[in-house]
């Protein structure tokens, strides 16, 4: 049984792996923090150890066991740039350097990116592709194609890995994309004055390309991106949802300059408190891209990979947001 060490286990993504990881017979230890929180993966049959990335001797002493390092930790919002470089770059650059130094012989290292990191269309006929030359356009995006850069330098003809760039990702348990779903339970739909097209991916769909990579040795040292194909307007998000949920909507349409002010207070706010919040300006620069498309053929060829449609995701997720009483009154 080959053994799995998975950092950021605990969030989002890196639970519903844990998850698929089990289900697969994989033995699974996971990194943690001490105060990180374990409500999805408590009382699950894995192997926890407490330390921090930044520790170069803990990093060192827990390396040496284990076959393959899926690295999942990671922020998605900070209180400045440097906080991004310190968490997603140097964490990542530390980790690499533990396996090159402890266990070189490391089956597979995978990493957990983001689309963020080749950064947004400039048309709906330019579908981004690996090939292209990357323009990500906030800190976020740059820390994660700067970490990517780091294990390419770092394990070239070294140690075998993958780069995986999930789109935006929706599932259970997760919370950013969460106010779409609660809207609808409101029966309220979100329109914007201008037309935009974005990719979403189903969170089981990033943990089955996870476990695709572990078993697919004509994919190393490769960078796929992952999503479903189709593209959607924030409209058209919203009826798919209703329509999963069979709910009546009305469109509620919000102009730019809304967002822009919401990402200006937000920014305010996290200032004072010195703690990131949910939006802040770069966030909503992201958010008000015309296109987020890039081309997930490949993965779908390499991986044999069907990625679930939004109609059948958004159902699973919507009837788990409901059952788990996340929506809000």
């Amino acid at each position: 049984m080959l053994k799995v060490l998975i950092t950021g286990a605990n969030g989002f993504i890196g639970s519903h792996i844990v998850d698929m990881l089990l289900k697969e017979k994989y033995n699974v230890t996971c990194i943690l923090r001490k105060k990180s929180n374990l409500k999805w993966i408590q009382n699950l049959p894995i192997k926890y150890v407490y330390g921090d990335l930044d520790d170069k001797n803990f990093l060192e002493t827990i390396i040496n066991s284990v076959d393959i390092v899926i690295h999942c930790a990671g922020i998605v919002r900070a209180v400045t740039k440097n906080e991004y470089f310190k968490i997603n770059v140097k964490n990542t650059r530390n980790l690499c350097q533990a396996i090159l130094k402890i266990n070189i012989n490391l089956k597979k290292f995978i990493f957990i990116s983001s689309q963020a990191a080749m950064g947004p269309s400039s048309s709906c006929a330019n579908i981004r592709k690996i090939s292209d030359r990357e323009s990500p356009i906030s800190d976020y995006g740059l820390s994660k194609l700067a970490a990517e850069s780091e294990i390419r330098k770092l394990f070239l003809k070294k140690v075998p890995y993958i780069i995986l760039r999930p789109a935006t990702v929706y599932g259970p348990r997760d919370k950013d994309v969460l106010i779409f779903f609660n809207l609808v339970y409101k029966h309220i739909r979100l329109l914007t004055t201008t037309k935009r097209l974005l990719q979403l991916v189903f969170v089981d769909d990033v943990a089955k390309a996870v476990i695709n990579c572990l078993q697919n040795e004509k994919i190393n040292n490769n960078t796929y991106y992952l999503a479903n194909y189709n593209t959607y307007t924030w409209s058209d998000m919203g009826k798919i949802i209703a329509s999963s949920a069979r709910i009546r909507t009305i469109p509620f349409i919000i102009p730019d300059f809304m967002f822009k002010f919401a990402g200006v207070i937000s920014e305010i706010f996290s200032y004072v408190l010195k703690k990131p919040m949910i939006l802040n300006k770069q966030k909503i620069v992201e958010m008000l891209q015309k296109y987020w498309i890039a081309d997930t053929r490949p993965t779908e060829i390499d991986m044999n990979i069907k990625f679930t449609s939004l109609e059948v995701g958004s159902r699973i997720t919507y009837n788990w947001y409901l059952a788990n009483r996340n929506f809000m009154k």
